[in-house]
């Protein structure tokens, strides 16, 4: 009985032990993704994003995000985009305006900072005058971050918001060779822009590892409704609906990184190059 006793009394205390164990190293993403927003120090990232399957059209991109003391400060980005189904039209429109059709495929390279962004690749360059390879403009929408998706996973309070609201959460397996926890669940946005009402419905998933709570994945499918608001007397617009998903791995959390603007003398401002060159407009019929 003795012998019986001590047993019961062994395993009680060795399991209060490990739960105490597993408590301690019980990480939260919030805390840990803040202590992560420091100058100079970042995270690489891949992604892929897809919009409405009927055509097909991805979008592969990856680069590096420059952190700040609060959130992400810059970013870097290498995108590539495959038409699918839209490739011929892509292509006749190529030859329409004059071009080379890599230019509708070609990669294009976007560096974001916190007033301007500048883009250099693509279908840019035929907005570029002779000696300029980047074109600059002011940040009036875009910000530095992923992209690709309506929910902001790198923003502490934006991430906190999420997962006080998760449906539910389990084992997420091994991604960037650490084990995760996936924590899943669904939100729904509504705006208004210019008589156009916007409705966002977004299912999302994180994979948050379970030693250092960082964020090593994260995907969304986002199923956008627009509605927009007939003139007066004219008949009701049928409301425009799209699906976007997106599917993201983060890496290299903590490394260097400082994200710069290219050199001033190899910068186009944007604003100053919205007309089409006169090499393009000569290749247009335009009829008498």
């Amino acid at each position: 009985m003795r012998r019986l006793i001590t047993v019961i009394m062994c395993v009680a205390v060795t399991a209060a032990l490990t739960s105490g164990v597993a408590q301690a190293r019980a990480v939260d993403p919030v805390a840990a993704l803040a202590k992560q927003l420091k100058s100079g120090h970042g995270v690489h990232f891949e992604s892929v994003s897809k919009t409405n399957p009927d055509y097909g059209v991805k979008t592969r991109s990856y680069g590096d995000l420059q952190f700040g003391r609060s959130q992400v400060a810059a970013s870097n980005i290498i995108t590539t985009v495959d038409y699918g189904s839209l490739t011929k039209l892509a292509e006749e429109v190529a030859k329409i305006l004059g071009l080379d059709p890599d230019k509708f495929t070609g990669s294009t390279q976007t560096i974001t900072l916190k007033d301007y962004y500048y883009v250099t690749g693509g279908l840019n360059d035929i907005l570029l005058p002779e000696g300029k390879i980047w074109l600059k403009s002011k940040n009036f929408i875009t910000r530095p971050g992923l992209g690709g998706s309506a929910i902001d996973v790198l923003s502490p309070r934006e991430l906190k918001a999420l997962l006080a609201d998760v449906d539910g959460k389990k084992a997420g397996g091994v991604v960037d060779g650490v084990p995760t926890t996936l924590y899943y669940g669904s939100n729904v946005l509504r705006t208004t822009l210019f008589d156009i009402k916007i409705s966002i419905k977004i299912n999302w998933k994180l994979w948050i590892g379970d030693n250092d709570g960082l964020i090593r994945r994260v995907a969304s499918n986002e199923n956008l409704v627009l509605s927009i608001k007939p003139a007066k007397g004219a008949k009701p617009v049928a409301p425009v609906k799209m699906q976007l998903s997106s599917d993201t791995y983060l890496s290299d959390w903590g490394k260097k990184v400082w994200i710069y603007a290219p050199d001033d003398r190899l910068v186009a401002d944007m604003l100053d190059q919205l007309t089409l060159p006169p090499a393009v407009l000569g290749t247009i019929d335009l009829g008498d």
